[in-house]
Protein backbone atom coordinates (compact mmCIF):
# COMPACT_ATOMS: atom_id res chain seq x y z
CA UNK A 1 0.00 0.00 0.00
CA UNK A 2 1.42 3.35 -1.03
CA UNK A 3 1.81 5.50 2.09
CA UNK A 4 1.44 8.65 -0.02
CA UNK A 5 -1.00 7.67 -2.74
CA UNK A 6 -0.49 10.81 -4.86
CA UNK A 7 3.26 10.30 -5.29
CA UNK A 8 3.98 8.42 -8.51
CA UNK A 9 7.63 9.29 -9.08
CA UNK A 10 10.31 10.11 -6.52
CA UNK A 11 13.47 11.34 -8.23
CA UNK A 12 16.48 11.96 -5.97
CA UNK A 13 19.57 13.63 -7.39
CA UNK A 14 22.93 13.17 -5.69
CA UNK A 15 24.89 16.05 -7.13
CA UNK A 16 28.35 15.03 -8.42
CA UNK A 17 28.14 11.66 -6.66
CA UNK A 18 30.81 9.37 -8.09
CA UNK A 19 29.38 6.09 -9.50
CA UNK A 20 32.44 4.02 -8.61
CA UNK A 21 32.32 5.19 -4.98
CA UNK A 22 28.57 4.55 -4.84
CA UNK A 23 29.08 1.00 -6.11
CA UNK A 24 31.89 0.40 -3.61
CA UNK A 25 29.75 1.61 -0.70
CA UNK A 26 26.77 -0.44 -1.87
CA UNK A 27 28.98 -3.52 -2.06
CA UNK A 28 30.54 -3.13 1.39
CA UNK A 29 27.21 -2.44 3.10
CA UNK A 30 27.68 1.30 3.68
CA UNK A 31 24.73 2.24 1.46
CA UNK A 32 22.20 -0.55 2.11
CA UNK A 33 19.18 1.54 1.15
CA UNK A 34 20.43 2.25 -2.35
CA UNK A 35 21.64 -1.34 -2.68
CA UNK A 36 18.10 -2.54 -1.86
CA UNK A 37 16.60 -0.27 -4.52
CA UNK A 38 19.13 -1.51 -7.08
CA UNK A 39 18.35 -5.15 -6.24
CA UNK A 40 14.66 -4.50 -6.98
CA UNK A 41 15.31 -2.44 -10.07
CA UNK A 42 18.20 -1.58 -12.37
CA UNK A 43 21.43 0.39 -12.58
CA UNK A 44 22.41 2.29 -15.68
CA UNK A 45 24.91 4.90 -16.77
CA UNK A 46 23.93 8.55 -17.21
CA UNK A 47 25.61 10.44 -20.05
CA UNK A 48 25.67 14.20 -19.54
CA UNK A 49 27.71 16.97 -21.22
CA UNK A 50 30.19 17.14 -18.34
CA UNK A 51 32.95 17.17 -20.98
CA UNK A 52 31.86 20.77 -21.70
CA UNK A 53 31.70 21.73 -18.04
CA UNK A 54 29.79 20.73 -14.94
CA UNK A 55 27.71 23.90 -15.28
CA UNK A 56 26.12 22.46 -18.42
CA UNK A 57 24.77 19.21 -16.98
CA UNK A 58 21.86 20.47 -14.88
CA UNK A 59 20.59 22.95 -17.51
CA UNK A 60 20.65 20.03 -19.97
CA UNK A 61 18.62 17.91 -17.54
CA UNK A 62 16.25 20.81 -16.81
CA UNK A 63 15.50 21.73 -20.43
CA UNK A 64 16.06 18.46 -22.28
CA UNK A 65 18.38 20.29 -24.70
CA UNK A 66 22.18 20.20 -25.29
CA UNK A 67 24.58 23.01 -24.26
CA UNK A 68 24.80 24.22 -27.87
CA UNK A 69 21.11 25.08 -27.56
CA UNK A 70 20.65 26.26 -23.97
CA UNK A 71 24.08 27.93 -23.91
CA UNK A 72 24.96 27.25 -20.26
CA UNK A 73 28.31 25.88 -19.12
CA UNK A 74 29.29 27.83 -15.99
CA UNK A 75 28.08 30.14 -13.23
CA UNK A 76 29.57 32.95 -15.33
CA UNK A 77 28.41 33.25 -18.94
CA UNK A 78 30.21 35.05 -21.75
CA UNK A 79 28.04 37.70 -23.42
CA UNK A 80 29.52 38.36 -26.87
CA UNK A 81 27.26 41.35 -27.50
CA UNK A 82 28.76 43.05 -24.42
CA UNK A 83 32.28 41.52 -24.58
CA UNK A 84 31.98 40.74 -20.89
CA UNK A 85 30.87 38.13 -18.39
CA UNK A 86 27.44 37.91 -16.79
CA UNK A 87 26.38 35.97 -13.73
CA UNK A 88 24.10 33.08 -14.63
CA UNK A 89 20.56 33.56 -13.29
CA UNK A 90 18.56 30.66 -14.76
CA UNK A 91 15.38 32.66 -15.35
CA UNK A 92 15.39 31.98 -19.08
CA UNK A 93 15.45 28.18 -18.76
CA UNK A 94 12.23 26.29 -19.48
CA UNK A 95 12.12 23.26 -17.14
CA UNK A 96 10.23 20.13 -18.14
CA UNK A 97 8.25 20.17 -14.88
CA UNK A 98 6.66 23.50 -15.85
CA UNK A 99 4.83 21.71 -18.65
CA UNK A 100 3.70 19.03 -16.19
CA UNK A 101 2.27 21.75 -13.95
CA UNK A 102 0.44 23.25 -16.93
CA UNK A 103 -1.21 19.86 -17.48
CA UNK A 104 -2.48 19.82 -13.92
CA UNK A 105 0.13 17.41 -12.54
CA UNK A 106 1.37 18.48 -9.10
CA UNK A 107 5.16 18.74 -8.93
CA UNK A 108 7.53 19.25 -6.02
CA UNK A 109 11.07 20.51 -6.69
CA UNK A 110 13.81 21.15 -4.12
CA UNK A 111 17.27 22.55 -4.85
CA UNK A 112 17.79 21.45 -8.44
CA UNK A 113 21.09 23.22 -9.26
CA UNK A 114 20.83 26.16 -11.67
CA UNK A 115 16.99 26.06 -11.54
CA UNK A 116 14.87 28.96 -10.30
CA UNK A 117 11.15 28.98 -9.39
CA UNK A 118 8.80 29.26 -12.37
CA UNK A 119 5.52 29.86 -10.56
CA UNK A 120 4.07 26.38 -10.13
CA UNK A 121 0.34 26.46 -9.38
CA UNK A 122 0.46 23.42 -7.07
CA UNK A 123 3.03 21.27 -5.34
CA UNK A 124 6.17 23.06 -4.20
CA UNK A 125 9.32 24.62 -5.59
CA UNK A 126 12.25 25.62 -3.42
CA UNK A 127 15.50 26.95 -4.85
CA UNK A 128 18.69 27.25 -2.81
CA UNK A 129 17.41 26.23 0.59
CA UNK A 130 21.08 25.37 0.59
CA UNK A 131 23.15 24.81 -2.54
CA UNK A 132 26.72 24.21 -3.61
CA UNK A 133 26.30 26.28 -6.78
CA UNK A 134 24.58 29.51 -5.84
CA UNK A 135 22.98 31.63 -8.57
CA UNK A 136 20.46 33.43 -6.33
CA UNK A 137 21.05 35.86 -3.49
CA UNK A 138 18.63 34.05 -1.18
CA UNK A 139 16.24 31.12 -0.94
CA UNK A 140 13.28 31.42 -3.30
CA UNK A 141 10.12 29.34 -3.03
CA UNK A 142 6.48 28.99 -3.97
CA UNK A 143 3.52 28.81 -3.78
CA UNK A 144 3.05 31.22 -0.87
CA UNK A 145 2.10 28.54 1.66
CA UNK A 146 5.49 26.87 1.02
CA UNK A 147 7.30 30.08 1.89
CA UNK A 148 5.46 30.12 5.21
CA UNK A 149 6.36 26.47 5.86
CA UNK A 150 10.05 27.18 5.21
CA UNK A 151 10.06 29.90 7.84
CA UNK A 152 9.28 27.23 10.44
CA UNK A 153 11.87 24.72 9.18
CA UNK A 154 15.44 24.54 10.54
CA UNK A 155 18.07 26.10 8.32
CA UNK A 156 20.95 24.17 6.82
CA UNK A 157 24.05 24.31 9.08
CA UNK A 158 26.30 25.29 6.19
CA UNK A 159 24.08 28.26 5.31
CA UNK A 160 24.92 29.80 8.69
CA UNK A 161 28.69 29.73 8.20
CA UNK A 162 29.49 30.64 4.60
CA UNK A 163 32.86 29.05 5.16
CA UNK A 164 35.53 29.06 2.51
CA UNK A 165 37.22 25.94 1.25
CA UNK A 166 38.61 23.70 3.99
CA UNK A 167 42.31 22.92 3.82
CA UNK A 168 42.87 19.21 3.14
CA UNK A 169 45.27 18.95 6.11
CA UNK A 170 42.92 20.66 8.60
CA UNK A 171 41.47 17.63 10.35
CA UNK A 172 39.21 19.55 12.74
CA UNK A 173 37.72 21.67 9.95
CA UNK A 174 37.16 18.56 7.82
CA UNK A 175 35.45 16.79 10.69
CA UNK A 176 33.23 19.82 11.27
CA UNK A 177 32.39 19.99 7.56
CA UNK A 178 31.41 16.33 7.73
CA UNK A 179 29.12 16.84 10.73
CA UNK A 180 27.54 19.98 9.29
CA UNK A 181 26.95 18.22 5.97
CA UNK A 182 25.42 15.15 7.62
CA UNK A 183 23.12 17.33 9.73
CA UNK A 184 22.18 19.28 6.62
CA UNK A 185 21.35 16.02 4.83
CA UNK A 186 19.15 14.95 7.77
CA UNK A 187 17.32 18.29 7.82
CA UNK A 188 16.86 18.14 4.06
CA UNK A 189 15.28 14.71 4.34
CA UNK A 190 12.89 15.89 7.08
CA UNK A 191 12.00 19.00 5.07
CA UNK A 192 11.19 16.91 2.00
CA UNK A 193 8.83 14.70 4.01
CA UNK A 194 7.00 17.77 5.34
CA UNK A 195 6.74 19.27 1.85
CA UNK A 196 5.33 16.03 0.44
CA UNK A 197 2.80 15.78 3.30
CA UNK A 198 1.59 19.35 2.78
CA UNK A 199 1.36 19.31 -1.04
CA UNK A 200 1.01 15.63 -2.08
CA UNK A 201 2.73 15.97 -5.49
CA UNK A 202 2.70 13.31 -8.21
CA UNK A 203 6.40 14.02 -8.82
CA UNK A 204 8.94 14.90 -6.14
CA UNK A 205 12.32 15.93 -7.57
CA UNK A 206 14.86 16.38 -4.78
CA UNK A 207 18.59 17.07 -5.00
CA UNK A 208 21.25 16.57 -2.30
CA UNK A 209 24.05 19.06 -3.14
CA UNK A 210 26.04 17.99 -0.07
CA UNK A 211 27.67 15.17 -2.08
CA UNK A 212 29.05 17.78 -4.49
CA UNK A 213 30.29 20.17 -1.82
CA UNK A 214 32.04 17.54 0.29
CA UNK A 215 33.38 15.67 -2.74
CA UNK A 216 35.40 18.71 -3.78
CA UNK A 217 36.92 19.14 -0.34
CA UNK A 218 37.33 15.58 0.88
CA UNK A 219 38.09 13.40 -2.13
CA UNK A 220 41.55 12.72 -0.73
CA UNK A 221 39.89 10.80 2.10
CA UNK A 222 38.71 8.12 -0.35
CA UNK A 223 41.70 8.19 -2.74
CA UNK A 224 44.66 8.90 -0.47
CA UNK A 225 47.08 6.88 -2.63
CA UNK A 226 46.50 8.94 -5.78
CA UNK A 227 49.72 10.46 -7.25
CA UNK A 228 48.29 13.99 -7.03
CA UNK A 229 48.25 13.68 -3.24
CA UNK A 230 51.70 12.12 -2.97
CA UNK A 231 54.08 14.00 -0.67
CA UNK A 232 51.15 16.09 0.58
CA UNK A 233 50.34 16.01 4.29
CA UNK A 234 46.59 15.61 3.73
CA UNK A 235 44.37 14.31 6.51
CA UNK A 236 42.82 11.07 5.22
CA UNK A 237 42.74 8.59 8.10
CA UNK A 238 38.96 8.77 8.68
CA UNK A 239 36.09 7.84 6.32
CA UNK A 240 34.66 11.37 6.28
CA UNK A 241 33.22 11.43 2.78
CA UNK A 242 31.88 7.90 3.20
CA UNK A 243 30.05 9.11 6.31
CA UNK A 244 28.30 11.83 4.30
CA UNK A 245 27.27 9.31 1.63
CA UNK A 246 26.04 7.02 4.39
CA UNK A 247 23.75 9.71 5.80
CA UNK A 248 22.44 10.41 2.32
CA UNK A 249 21.63 6.70 2.02
CA UNK A 250 19.62 6.80 5.26
CA UNK A 251 17.54 9.66 3.91
CA UNK A 252 17.03 7.84 0.61
CA UNK A 253 15.70 4.88 2.59
CA UNK A 254 13.24 7.06 4.52
CA UNK A 255 12.03 8.89 1.41
CA UNK A 256 11.60 5.64 -0.52
CA UNK A 257 9.50 4.30 2.35
CA UNK A 258 7.50 7.53 2.30
CA UNK A 259 6.84 7.07 -1.39
CA UNK A 260 5.56 3.53 -0.86
CA UNK A 261 5.80 0.36 -2.90
CA UNK A 262 3.69 1.63 -5.79
CA UNK A 263 5.87 4.66 -6.55
CA UNK A 264 8.74 4.65 -9.03
CA UNK A 265 11.98 5.66 -7.29
CA UNK A 266 14.97 7.06 -9.17
CA UNK A 267 18.30 7.94 -7.56
CA UNK A 268 20.81 9.52 -9.93
CA UNK A 269 23.84 11.73 -10.50
CA UNK A 270 24.65 13.56 -13.72
CA UNK A 271 28.42 13.43 -13.28
CA UNK A 272 30.93 12.13 -10.77
CA UNK A 273 34.08 13.13 -8.93
CA UNK A 274 37.77 12.21 -9.14
CA UNK A 275 41.14 13.29 -7.79
CA UNK A 276 42.31 16.85 -8.35
CA UNK A 277 44.43 19.53 -6.73
CA UNK A 278 43.06 22.99 -7.30
CA UNK A 279 42.44 24.26 -10.85
CA UNK A 280 45.02 24.95 -13.59
CA UNK A 281 44.99 28.66 -14.48
CA UNK A 282 47.88 29.09 -16.91
CA UNK A 283 45.87 29.04 -20.16
CA UNK A 284 45.47 32.82 -20.32
CA UNK A 285 49.22 33.24 -20.00
CA UNK A 286 49.89 30.64 -22.69
CA UNK A 287 47.53 32.32 -25.16
CA UNK A 288 49.27 35.65 -24.55
CA UNK A 289 52.74 34.15 -24.89
CA UNK A 290 51.78 32.49 -28.18
CA UNK A 291 50.24 35.67 -29.60
CA UNK A 292 46.61 34.59 -29.64
CA UNK A 293 45.64 37.14 -26.97
CA UNK A 294 46.85 40.68 -26.40
CA UNK A 295 46.28 42.54 -23.12
CA UNK A 296 45.84 46.29 -23.43
CA UNK A 297 48.76 48.43 -22.33
CA UNK A 298 48.33 50.56 -19.24
CA UNK A 299 48.39 53.77 -21.29
CA UNK A 300 45.56 52.59 -23.57
CA UNK A 301 43.24 51.61 -20.72
CA UNK A 302 40.53 53.92 -19.41
CA UNK A 303 40.61 55.01 -15.77
CA UNK A 304 37.81 52.56 -15.04
CA UNK A 305 39.72 49.72 -16.69
CA UNK A 306 42.85 50.63 -14.74
CA UNK A 307 40.94 50.52 -11.47
CA UNK A 308 39.64 47.03 -12.20
CA UNK A 309 43.07 45.88 -13.40
CA UNK A 310 44.60 46.93 -10.07
CA UNK A 311 41.84 45.19 -8.11
CA UNK A 312 42.25 42.01 -10.15
CA UNK A 313 45.98 42.01 -9.43
CA UNK A 314 45.39 42.45 -5.71
CA UNK A 315 42.88 39.58 -5.67
CA UNK A 316 45.28 37.31 -7.52
CA UNK A 317 48.11 37.95 -5.06
CA UNK A 318 46.03 37.79 -1.89
CA UNK A 319 46.84 34.91 0.52
CA UNK A 320 44.23 32.15 0.75
CA UNK A 321 43.22 33.07 4.32
CA UNK A 322 42.45 36.64 3.18
CA UNK A 323 40.27 35.31 0.35
CA UNK A 324 38.43 33.00 2.74
CA UNK A 325 37.77 35.90 5.13
CA UNK A 326 36.51 38.02 2.24
CA UNK A 327 34.06 35.33 1.08
CA UNK A 328 32.82 34.68 4.62
CA UNK A 329 32.15 38.33 5.50
CA UNK A 330 31.06 39.94 2.21
CA UNK A 331 27.45 39.74 0.97
CA UNK A 332 26.98 37.47 -2.06
CA UNK A 333 25.63 40.30 -4.21
CA UNK A 334 28.72 42.43 -3.48
CA UNK A 335 31.05 39.51 -4.25
CA UNK A 336 29.42 39.03 -7.64
CA UNK A 337 29.47 42.76 -8.41
CA UNK A 338 33.20 42.98 -7.71
CA UNK A 339 34.03 39.68 -9.39
CA UNK A 340 32.53 40.31 -12.82
CA UNK A 341 34.90 43.04 -14.11
CA UNK A 342 37.98 41.45 -12.52
CA UNK A 343 37.64 37.91 -13.90
CA UNK A 344 39.09 38.80 -17.30
CA UNK A 345 42.05 41.06 -18.09
CA UNK A 346 41.53 44.16 -20.21
CA UNK A 347 42.10 42.84 -23.72
CA UNK A 348 43.04 44.73 -26.86
CA UNK A 349 40.25 43.11 -28.83
CA UNK A 350 41.52 44.09 -32.27
CA UNK A 351 44.77 42.22 -31.55
CA UNK A 352 43.11 39.29 -29.76
CA UNK A 353 42.16 36.29 -31.90
CA UNK A 354 41.27 33.93 -29.05
CA UNK A 355 41.01 34.23 -25.29
CA UNK A 356 40.39 32.02 -22.27
CA UNK A 357 37.31 32.18 -20.08
CA UNK A 358 37.41 31.73 -16.27
CA UNK A 359 36.89 28.12 -15.24
CA UNK A 360 37.10 25.84 -12.22
CA UNK A 361 38.38 22.78 -14.08
CA UNK A 362 38.78 22.60 -17.86
CA UNK A 363 40.37 25.15 -20.13
CA UNK A 364 37.80 27.17 -22.08
CA UNK A 365 38.78 29.09 -25.20
CA UNK A 366 36.57 31.46 -27.13
CA UNK A 367 37.52 32.65 -30.62
CA UNK A 368 37.02 36.38 -31.16
CA UNK A 369 34.78 35.82 -34.18
CA UNK A 370 33.47 38.61 -36.37
CA UNK A 371 29.69 38.61 -36.60
CA UNK A 372 29.40 36.94 -33.19
CA UNK A 373 31.58 38.95 -30.81
CA UNK A 374 30.80 42.67 -30.75
CA UNK A 375 34.53 43.45 -31.14
CA UNK A 376 35.38 40.40 -33.23
CA UNK A 377 38.70 40.32 -35.06
CA UNK A 378 38.65 36.89 -36.77
CA UNK A 379 36.81 36.59 -40.10
CA UNK A 380 34.31 33.74 -40.34
CA UNK A 381 36.26 32.02 -43.11
CA UNK A 382 39.34 31.91 -40.82
CA UNK A 383 37.52 30.21 -37.93
CA UNK A 384 38.40 26.59 -38.74
CA UNK A 385 42.02 27.42 -39.56
CA UNK A 386 42.49 29.26 -36.28
CA UNK A 387 40.78 26.49 -34.34
CA UNK A 388 43.17 23.93 -35.88
CA UNK A 389 46.13 26.16 -35.00
CA UNK A 390 44.98 26.46 -31.40
CA UNK A 391 44.40 22.73 -31.04
CA UNK A 392 47.82 21.86 -32.45
CA UNK A 393 49.48 24.29 -30.05
CA UNK A 394 47.59 22.94 -27.06
CA UNK A 395 48.46 19.32 -27.75
CA UNK A 396 52.16 20.18 -27.69
CA UNK A 397 52.16 21.82 -24.25
CA UNK A 398 54.42 20.27 -21.60
CA UNK A 399 55.42 20.98 -18.03
CA UNK A 400 59.03 21.60 -17.08
CA UNK A 401 59.64 17.83 -16.85
CA UNK A 402 58.50 17.24 -20.42
CA UNK A 403 55.17 15.68 -19.46
CA UNK A 404 52.21 16.48 -21.73
CA UNK A 405 49.62 18.78 -20.20
CA UNK A 406 46.64 18.23 -22.48
CA UNK A 407 44.65 15.00 -22.46
CA UNK A 408 42.08 16.06 -25.07
CA UNK A 409 40.68 19.07 -26.89
CA UNK A 410 36.92 19.14 -27.50
CA UNK A 411 35.50 21.08 -30.45
CA UNK A 412 31.99 22.28 -29.68
CA UNK A 413 31.02 23.31 -33.22
CA UNK A 414 31.21 21.15 -36.34
CA UNK A 415 31.95 24.14 -38.58
CA UNK A 416 32.15 27.91 -38.72
CA UNK A 417 28.46 28.44 -39.52
CA UNK A 418 27.40 26.49 -36.42
CA UNK A 419 29.95 28.37 -34.30
CA UNK A 420 28.43 31.69 -35.36
CA UNK A 421 25.45 31.05 -33.09
CA UNK A 422 27.25 29.37 -30.19
CA UNK A 423 27.27 30.89 -26.71
CA UNK A 424 29.57 28.23 -25.25
CA UNK A 425 33.39 28.02 -25.59
CA UNK A 426 34.74 26.97 -28.98
CA UNK A 427 37.37 24.67 -27.46
CA UNK A 428 37.31 22.78 -24.18
CA UNK A 429 40.71 21.61 -22.93
CA UNK A 430 40.90 18.49 -20.75
CA UNK A 431 44.08 18.34 -18.69
CA UNK A 432 46.47 15.55 -17.76
CA UNK A 433 47.44 15.35 -14.10
CA UNK A 434 50.72 17.05 -15.06
CA UNK A 435 48.75 20.27 -15.52
CA UNK A 436 48.35 20.45 -11.73
CA UNK A 437 52.08 21.05 -11.29
CA UNK A 438 53.48 24.56 -10.81
CA UNK A 439 56.29 24.83 -13.37
CA UNK A 440 55.78 24.93 -17.14
CA UNK A 441 57.80 25.35 -20.29
CA UNK A 442 56.62 27.19 -23.40
CA UNK A 443 59.04 27.67 -26.31
CA UNK A 444 61.95 26.98 -23.95
CA UNK A 445 60.62 29.68 -21.64
CA UNK A 446 60.00 28.51 -18.09
CA UNK A 447 57.32 30.08 -15.92
CA UNK A 448 55.41 29.24 -12.77
CA UNK A 449 51.64 29.09 -12.40
CA UNK A 450 50.41 27.20 -9.33
CA UNK A 451 46.84 25.86 -9.48
CA UNK A 452 44.29 28.07 -7.81
CA UNK A 453 42.14 26.83 -4.93
CA UNK A 454 42.68 23.92 -2.55
CA UNK A 455 39.96 21.47 -3.51
CA UNK A 456 41.08 17.85 -3.82
CA UNK A 457 38.19 16.61 -5.95
CA UNK A 458 37.39 17.57 -9.53
CA UNK A 459 34.45 16.64 -11.71
CA UNK A 460 34.40 13.30 -13.54
CA UNK A 461 32.37 12.56 -16.66
CA UNK A 462 29.91 9.78 -15.93
CA UNK A 463 26.85 9.70 -13.73
CA UNK A 464 24.53 6.86 -12.78
CA UNK A 465 20.87 6.07 -12.16
CA UNK A 466 19.25 3.43 -9.98
CA UNK A 467 15.56 2.97 -10.74
CA UNK A 468 12.99 0.80 -9.01
CA UNK A 469 9.81 0.35 -11.01
CA UNK A 470 9.08 1.77 -14.43
CA UNK A 471 10.02 0.27 -17.80
CA UNK A 472 12.56 -2.52 -17.88
CA UNK A 473 13.86 -1.89 -21.41
CA UNK A 474 15.97 1.23 -20.90
CA UNK A 475 19.22 -0.52 -21.79
CA UNK A 476 22.47 0.27 -20.01
CA UNK A 477 22.60 4.05 -20.33
CA UNK A 478 20.48 7.16 -20.67
CA UNK A 479 21.32 10.72 -21.70
CA UNK A 480 20.72 13.52 -19.23
CA UNK A 481 18.70 15.44 -21.80
CA UNK A 482 16.29 12.48 -22.07
CA UNK A 483 15.64 12.07 -18.35
CA UNK A 484 12.94 14.73 -18.19
CA UNK A 485 11.13 13.04 -21.06
CA UNK A 486 11.42 9.68 -19.25
CA UNK A 487 10.00 11.15 -16.03
CA UNK A 488 7.18 12.78 -17.99
CA UNK A 489 6.31 9.46 -19.63
CA UNK A 490 6.21 7.78 -16.23
CA UNK A 491 3.65 10.31 -15.03
CA UNK A 492 1.33 10.49 -18.04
Amino acid sequence: MNSNSDLKVLAIGLDAAEPSLIQQLMKDGSMPGLAALASEGCWFRVEAPAHIGSGSVWPTFITGTPPTEHGRYSEWIWRPEKMSLERYHGRDLDPFWKRLDERGIAVGVLDVPFATPVGLKSGFEVAEWWSHDSVLEKTQSGPEKISELLKQAPVHPLSLKRQGAVKPDDREALRQLTEDSKEGVRRRGTLVQHLIDHTRPALALIVFPETHHTGHQMWHTVASDHPLYRSKNFFSSEPLLQDVYGEVDRQITKLAAKAGQDAIVMVFSLHGMKAGRGSPVFLQQVLCMRGFSQISSWSSQSWSERRWSILAGLKKRSPQFVRNLYYRTTPESAIQQVARPTMLPVYDWQKTRAFSLPTDQYGWIRINLQGREANGSVPLDSYCELRNELEAMLRQLENSDGQPLVRDVIRTAANDVMALHHRIPDLVVHWHDAAFSTRFRIDNTHFESPPTGIKTGQHALDGFCVMKGGPGDLGTSIKAQDMGRLITELLI
